[in-house]
């Protein structure tokens, strides 16, 4: 599919108008998709719920997948997309392409336009998946999202609450500052986040006040704490895994 513009112009950006339509160009945005596996008594019935995983910076669908690969998600499909943002990732003499959701650069307005692009380019792979592969049952599916990709989860998800019936923010905050109207009137999905006291990036005093804030506005919510740190660890995955079930999100 097409992505955003890797640099978008912003409006108070000096450009050259008249290259403008000669210079423009995109990129290719790949996403995995695996198709549901039926439990026996369900087969032939349709639709199935969908379980979407968002990777952190750097990251990308592949390797992500492979974070999640213990996590039962049978009767669901599976959605790995690929963040739109390139990132050059170096490891000693190694260097490999990584993805992202945004470049934050500590402009808020900035980091704003960039969850609204990256929010329409996952809309629109979700979109097409349903296209291609059959009706969703929304009200069972999951967005689940690490690091970077936990900021856009929470901010799909609370957002999109017709699209997910449960959310998951893995080392990560929810962007409640972004989510006012949200939070205020609802309604809003089951929210699990996961975090650890030993995050350098995010502490865990952040995650304390978004649970906070949805209980406030009457979500049902979870805080998990692990000892991982920025990490996605089995042991949360296996708390996922109970979370969706105690819910009817998985079987």
């Amino acid at each position: 599919m097409r992505g955003p513009l890797l640099a978008p112009k912003r409006p108070d950006d000096p450009h050259d108008r008249a290259l403008e339509e000669t210079t423009l160009f995109q990129r290719s945005v790949r996403h995995i998709f695996v198709p549901a596996e039926p439990i026996p008594k369900d087969r032939g019935k349709s639709p199935s719920p969908l379980f979407v995983a968002l990777h952190g910076q750097g990251m990308s669908a592949a390797s992500f997948r492979r974070v999640c690969r213990h996590l039962p998600t049978t009767g669901h499909g599976s959605l790995f997309p690929e963040g739109p943002y390139l990132f050059e990732m170096r490891d000693g003499t190694t260097i490999r392409e990584g993805h992202g959701w945004y470049i934050y650069l500590g402009d808020p307005d900035r980091f704003h336009d960039e969850l609204n692009r990256s929010e329409a380019h996952l809309i629109t792979v979700l979109d097409q998946v349903e296209r291609h592969h059959g009706p969703i049952d929304h009200r069972r599916s999951i967005l689940l999202g690490f690091s970077q990709g936990g900021y856009l989860a929470g901010y799909v998800g609370l957002r999109h609450p017709d699209r997910f019936g449960g959310v998951v923010i893995s080392s990560a905050r929810l962007k409640h500052e972004l989510l006012t109207e949200e939070l205020r009137t609802g309604p809003l999905p089951a929210v699990l986040i996961l975090h650890s006291p030993e995050d350098p990036s995010t502490a865990i005093d952040r995650a304390i006040e978004g649970r906070d804030l949805l209980e406030a506005a009457g979500a049902d919510v979870e805080l998990y704490s692990h000892s991982s740190g920025h990490r996605l660890p089995a042991e949360a995955l296996k708390r996922v895994a109970e979370w969706g079930r105690e819910r009817d999100l998985l079987r």
